[in-house]
């Protein structure tokens, strides 16, 4: 099913990085590389965005977006590579967030790979995902594989931050050691390390598992400690079962302190915003739900999760779904859930209703969903969001598409948003 790209863009990003980017892709081949040998590859995505929108200031935004990723790989004796990735937004009309455009560097390394051990080494603006890490680091990333079933990972560098306006040395480093033992399990402890002129910034400790005690039956999990507030961040364990037949069920169980969790974020989209994330909040979920299968074609799924809130109070969410797919490219599906909370937002009735199909070389996607609630907020007892999305492949290389969604909710009386979308995957092949 086609679904709109929500554009989370970082608004505090270094000048000139994107143009960095696009001379990077262009020039660094030929720089690093004079004589590109006939076996090198070259390959890449460009993904052009057109947005239209109405803020709740009534500013009607007209912004243009790129995303670029580019790539040489097979460099040499087929183990070096390069990577390279950003974004630029530019408004045709009203700015957004005091500013015309933006753009950001998101990673950009050569990478060296070994031909044994699963040894990697990235130099650059690297993307860290190594237990409690998710990190962008301008330095040095590195793993590899060692004896009886043990493995390590570590990264140093420079963090790049979009949600810290304190000045000073910044210094990450991390890493995680794990084991392997065959089919039966895999865990981990990770670890990072924030200074900012030699003070700690940044402390947190983590364990992450994944256990196969038999055949269907899985565990995964992860525990994260914040070592500067002295707190539990998050607990988050899932059971899956199956599938027996046409029957699976899925368990979690998680626990999140809000003020552990996200202190000191660095990234905005993880930050403790007033008005979005209620500060010493805390909240503990247990859910489940068992999907069965009818048919090939015909599936049902029935959930329920309960959050208890320390501040917000305790909340059931439960419901079902029902879906049936017509053919591979084609389906259909209703779905209804309840959610019994202790505020007025936590307490209605969804209902969604969505549809897909590809006619010829077309994708086509309509998603209608409903909220009503309760009592009303802000005057408004009906909530509900009408979505299409259009989606021609022109070739293998060339995509054309578009989106529109209305909606009317307790924050908006209208909100109307359109959304053009070209997407390029290009490439060459070096050799024979």
């Amino acid at each position: 099913m086609l679904k709109s790209i929500n554009l989370c863009l970082s608004e505090r990003s270094e000048p000139g990085a994107f143009r960095l980017l696009v001379l990077t892709s262009l020039l660094l081949g030929p720089l690093l590389f004079p004589a590109l040998s006939a076996a090198v590859n070259l390959s890449g995505d460009s993904r052009t965005y057109l947005q239209s929108r109405e803020t709740a200031i009534d500013q009607n935004i007209l912004g243009v977006y790129e995303y670029l990723d580019f790539a040489v790989q097979n460099v040499g004796n087929e183990t070096i590579s390069f990577h390279t990735g950003g974004w630029l937004r530019y408004d045709l009309r009203d700015e957004q967030f005091g500013r015309k455009s933006n753009n950001d560097l998101q990673y950009s390394y050569l990478s060296f790979r070994a031909a044994t051990d699963n040894t990697v080494v990235n130099l650059g603006r690297v993307m860290v995902f190594e237990g409690v890490a998710s990190e962008r680091v301008d330095g040095v990333y590195a793993r590899t594989d060692m004896a009886a079933g043990f493995g390590i990972s570590a990264f140093a560098g420079n963090p790049v931050e979009t949600n810290s306006d304190l000045s000073g040395n910044d210094l990450i480093y991390g890493g995680r050691i794990g084991h392997q033992g065959g089919d039966l399990y895999r865990i981990g402890v990770s670890a990072l390390k924030v200074e900012k002129d030699s003070d700690d910034y940044r402390e947190e400790q983590g364990v992450d598992l994944w256990l196969h005690p038999m055949n269907k039956v899985d565990i995964t999990g992860r525990s994260s400690y914040n070592g500067v507030t002295k707190g539990w961040m998050e607990h988050a364990y899932a059971l899956s079962l199956g599938p027996f037949d046409k029957v699976r069920l899925n368990t979690e169980a998680s626990w999140i302190n809000y003020d552990d969790y996200f202190f000191r974020a660095t990234i905005s989209a993880f930050a403790l915003q007033p008005g979005l994330l209620t500060p010493h909040e805390g909240v503990r979920i247990l859910g489940q739900d068992i999907s069965y299968a009818a048919t090939d074609k015909l599936y049902f799924t029935a959930d329920y999760k309960n959050f208890n809130y320390d501040i917000a109070g305790n909340a059931n969410y439960y419901g079902g779904k029902v879906n049936y797919a017509y053919s591979s490219v084609s389906g259909s599906g209703f779905s209804y859930h309840r959610m019994e909370g202790e505020s007025d937002r936590l307490q209605y009735d969804e209902y969604r209703l969505y549809g897909y199909t590809k006619i010829d070389r077309t994708n086509l996607a309509v998603d209608l969903i409903d909220i009503s609630y309760a009592n009303a907020i802000n005057g408004v007892d009906n909530s509900y969001s009408l979505s299409v999305a259009a989606l021609y492949d022109l070739n293998e290389a060339w995509k054309m598409g578009a989106d529109a969604e209305y909606s009317r909710n307790p924050d908006f009386d209208r909100d109307v948003r359109a959304f053009v979308k070209v997407l390029y995957r290009f490439g060459s092949k070096g050799g024979v």
